[in-house]
């Protein structure tokens, strides 16, 4: 069927459905909303982007609204039972319940709405609607979909989950000024005045037990020995624990310690479970030196169990006993050091009860009218058309909310069954390609692709695919709504950063990469060469064809490289134009662009593989990319379905699979299909998808050497690299550069413009260019600095003649 029919049936029939459903039941709530509560609604003005163009428009009245859904799951539903220990949460009247906070902003008069819902999924529970990107007509909802956030918070006493509780009252407030929301404070040493403000978008899950227990979820215990007993459910837990800056790649929770002889064991990167004892023989504790890409560690250091507590200890040993920190006796952690742990933790979150929140949510607003709990949907009977976006751990989440089905609408409250309902009509995962490691027990979302974490067991491939990295049959994440026809449109996109730091090709090729995977029909993917981690930033105060010399480039601190300054954002406009147009009127998107094997475009990771050239100042060693593992967890653990009981921690690796990353030129620069980004058709130099650290438990001083996990992770997933060209041959010759100068390539000023209107205009052919960011370019190419100090020769002028004559 054409994609515009479809758009019109689905934009139809949700109000045949609402129309006799009112006629029957009083306009009941879909999905499994109970009830609905706005805590806050605000008014404020915004200027809109006008669609096909990334210019605002007038002033427009929004109205903002913030609350909580409340919603109850049956757990004998199929589409719920595939949620890990949904069977061990509290039950009311054989329900399990959940409460999620959100976020509405639309425009305030109806007339004014496009139809368009756009869900944004909140990265680790910030903010992820931008009110000064929002397109004219759309709504745009985001809610909290994570449950562990709830969990990490490390007060000097510990609370139990969830350190704020949703039932109780409102979460947060508005600011009526931007309305941002603020989100509440808990009691925390680690913050300011000794609070610490809770992320903005949070779910409160039930806590699994062996019993259906009448305590909301929580164990009992036995005396003030912290043992578990009862209902309790424990298991092992392994967690990275960093005392460098960068929190073992993410930045350490808010504030300071008070002493350098303790850390937080909860918090941004670390582990959001209890330990089930405080009894430090009950747990491993160790440090490293160096761990490298291909799985090697150097010697583990044991720490005795006599030396390190469970404490709070801000005046010295021994402390306060808490398990939220951990206290070293006769030393201080050591940044150059990576510690390790494995320990019994208790009451594992059911955390795969936050996609279904997601989705009721979605459902609600699109389908629903009343919710029977008390409470009605503010937007009701103004959405025909839904998509949800979200970017790296964000993006992660979307592939599991459609891998495990949640994209289809099941009973209402009534009973009512609306399965084969479709939540969103397009998804836009960006720059990631791992599956989320949330829904088993003990699950950690913020997981990132260090060492022993898990990511790489469930297929991350659209279409049914065999693993034949673990001889698994063929699995993909559209297999179950592709059953229910329930599969929305995808638009994935992803960079050079992807393929080294996110293990993005075993999307293109699997897990083995012996051929490539076909996209099927409703699958988009757009590759940008050579950028990184969400892109360079775009400023009106920054020319992005500034060019720096490379004796005087600036070097950020703790990083070899200067920062990627490759935009995602211009062709983001563009694809997000089309994504809509596909959705709402059935236009076709433009081709998908992406390396491949069969192009030979898509190579192994060596210096050869890559064919990356010698450079003076930018080394290429054939290690800087993460490699996909084949864990044992243990057989508890369904590994075609990222789900289950992980019993083995640290997960003992089996096999280190071949990396694949993009092919490059004599300059560095990958040649490969993908998005044209006008800097990397006009070129100032080479631009990488990775960088490597120079500090912290992964620098080289840290004895580890190039390839190390750190040292590759911190810059990779972050800055990218940039290494600019000379502006002569003289130049370049004297330091040894066997690339072309900018004066070889361009000529002169006026050429270098030449090379950057004729990138304008094709990228603008191929819709990957909006018009009014096409003229913004051109704008910042024709006051570009490349070459005007360079006195032009008579065969520099003709270079540039026939660049802008062609």
């Amino acid at each position: 069927m054409h994609p515009k029919t479809i758009s019109l049936l689905r934009r139809f029939l949700p109000v045949i459905a609402i129309f006799g459903t009112a006629i029957g039941w009083n306009s009941p709530s879909y999905a499994y909303v109970q009830k609905i509560v706005i805590d806050q609604q605000i008014s404020l003005n915004f200027t809109p982007i006008t669609l096909g163009t990334s210019t605002p428009g007038p002033s427009t009245p929004y109205t903002i609204y913030t609350g909580r859904i409340f919603g109850e799951l049956d757990p004998s539903d199929p589409q719920h039972a595939i949620i890990t220990d949904i069977e061990h949460a509290p039950k009311t009247q054989g329900k399990v319940a959940y409460v999620a906070n959100f976020q509405i902003v639309t425009p305030t008069d109806p007339q004014q709405r496009s139809g368009l819902l756009i869900h944004e999924v909140p990265n680790r529970g910030n903010n992820a609607i931008s009110t000064a990107a929002l397109i004219q007509g759309a709504t745009y909802v985001q809610s909290g979909w994570q449950g562990d956030l709830l969990a990490q918070c490390s007060p000097s006493a510990a609370i139990a989950y969830p350190c704020f509780d949703l039932n109780s009252g409102p979460f947060g407030s508005l600011n009526t000024t931007t309305g941002a929301l603020v989100p509440p404070s808990v009691p925390d040493v680690a913050g300011a005045s000794g609070m610490k403000a809770l992320a903005s978008y949070v779910v409160q899950v039930p806590v699994a037990t062996h019993g259906n227990s009448s305590n909301n979820g929580y164990g009992q215990r036995d005396g003030d020995d912290h043992g578990a007993s009862g209902n309790i459910i424990t298991g092992q837990v392994y967690g990275h624990v960093c005392s460098g800056t960068n929190g073992c790649g993410l930045p350490v929770p808010t504030g300071t310690p008070p002493s350098t002889a303790q850390l937080a064991i909860q918090g941004p990167a670390f582990v959001p479970y209890h330990p089930a004892s405080l009894d430090t023989k009950q747990a491993q504790f160790w440090s490293v030196s160096s761990q490298t890409a291909a799985g090697v560690t150097s010697v583990k250091t044991p720490i005795p169990s006599s030396q390190w507590a469970w404490a709070y200890c801000p005046n010295g040993w021994p402390g306060t006993p808490n398990p939220n920190w951990i206290c070293l006796k006769n030393s201080t952690f050591n940044p150059k050091l990576e510690y390790e742990m494995v320990y019994t933790a208790e009451n594992p979150l059911v955390l795969g009860v936050g996609f279904a929140a997601f989705r009721d949510l979605a459902a609600f607003l699109r389908y629903g009218s009343v919710a029977p709990g008390g409470g009605s949907n503010p937007i009701a009977g103004s959405i025909t058309t839904a998509m949800t976006i979200g970017a790296s751990q964000s993006a992660a989440f979307i592939h599991g909310f459609i891998f495990w089905g949640f994209n289809e609408e099941g009973h209402d409250q009534w009973g009512h069954d609306q399965r084969g309902r479709i939540v969103f009509d397009g998804a836009w995962p960006q720059i990631d390609g791992r599956m989320m490691v949330m829904n088993l027990r003990f699950g950690q979302p913020n997981n990132l692709m260090y060492l022993y974490m898990g990511g790489d067991e469930a297929p991350v491939w659209w279409a049914d695919y065999p693993n034949l990295a673990r001889h698994l049959p063929p699995d993909g994440m559209l297999h179950r709504c592709g059953r229910d026809n329930t599969c929305p449109a995808i638009l994935e996109t992803f960079a050079s950063a992807e393929l080294y730091s996110e293990k993005v090709a075993v999307s293109l090729c699997g897990f083995t990469c012996i051929q490539d995977i076909p996209i099927p029909s409703n699958v988009y993917r757009y590759y940008t060469p050579g950028a990184t981690h969400g892109g360079g930033a775009v400023s009106s105060s920054v020319n992005l064809f500034t060019w720096v010399s490379p004796a005087v480039v600036s070097v950020p601190p703790g990083q070899t490289l200067p920062n990627d300054p490759i935009p995602l954002a211009y062709t983001n406009n563009a694809l997000q134009y089309s994504f809509i147009r596909l959705l709402m009127d059935g236009v076709v998107m433009p081709r998908s662009a992406y390396p491949t094997l069969s192009s030979g475009q898509l190579v192994p990771n060596t210096k050869d593989g890559v064919g990356f050239p010698d450079i003076p100042g930018l080394s290429y060693g054939g290690d800087q990319a993460w490699p996909p593992f084949v864990y044992n967890f243990g057989p508890r653990e369904n590994y075609d379905q990222e789900s289950g009981v992980p019993t083995i921690q640290p997960p003992i690796i089996e096999r280190v699979l071949q990396v694949y990353t993009a092919k490059v030129n004599a300059d560095g620069n990958e040649v490969v299909d993908g998005l044209p980004t006008i800097l990397g058709e006009a070129p100032l130099g080479t631009y990488v998808g990775w960088n490597l650290a120079t500090t912290g438990w992964y620098g080289p001083n840290a004895s580890n050497g190039p390839g190390s996990v750190g040292q590759v992770f911190a810059g990779a997933g972050n800055s990218g690299g940039y290494y600019p060209f000379w502006d002569t041959k003289a130049n370049r010759q004297a330091n040894g550069d066997p690339r072309l100068s900018l004066e070889e390539r361009y000529g002169t000023n006026a050429g270098y413009v030449c090379v950057v209107t004729k990138a304008v205009n094709r990228a603008q052919q191929q819709r990957f260019l909006l018009p009014s960011d096409a003229q913004t370019l051109l704008s910042q190419a024709n006051a570009s600095n490349v070459l005007v100090a360079v006195a032009a020769t008579p065969a520099d002028t003709a270079l540039a003649n026939t660049l802008c004559s062609n």
